[in-house]
C-alpha cells in the first residue's frame, strides 16, 4: 500500500509539473502575428484601390468615338437650322395686276 501510494504521488508530481510549463497563450495569437496580419491587409487594401482608381481613371484626349459624335451632333444642328430658317423665310408672292379705279373718267 504503501508502495501504491507512493507511485501515486510521483503521478500526481509529473502531472502538475507537466501543466505548470504549459504556454498560456498559443503562438497563433501572439501580437506580432496580428500586426503582420494587419500590414498584409493594408498592402492588398492598397492595391485594391489604386486598381479602382485606374478603372474610372479620365483620360486626357478625347476618344475617337467622342469626336465622332460631336462632329454628328455639329451636323444635325446645322441642318436643324437650314430647315428652321426655310420656315420663316419670307418669300415675294406673284405680282398682282393694279386695278384702276376708272370711275372718274365715266362720269
Amino acid at each position: 500500500m504503501a508502495r501504491f501510494s507512493f507511485i501515486l504521488i510521483v503521478v500526481a508530481a509529473m502531472l502538475a509539473l507537466s501543466t505548470a510549463f504549459v504556454p498560456v497563450h498559443s503562438p497563433s495569437h501572439t501580437s506580432t502575428s496580428l500586426f503582420a496580419s494587419r500590414v498584409n491587409a493594408k498592402k492588398e487594401k492598397r492595391l485594391r484601390n489604386r486598381d479602382n482608381m485606374r478603372q474610372f481613371k479620365t483620360k486626357r484626349g478625347s476618344s475617337r468615338r467622342r469626336l465622332m459624335k460631336k462632329i454628328a451632333s455639329n451636323a444635325a444642328r446645322q441642318s436643324e437650322m437650314e430647315f428652321v430658317a426655310k420656315l420663316f423665310q419670307t418669300v415675294e408672292g406673284p405680282k398682282e395686276p393694279e386695278i384702276r379705279d376708272d370711275t372718274r373718267r365715266r362720269r
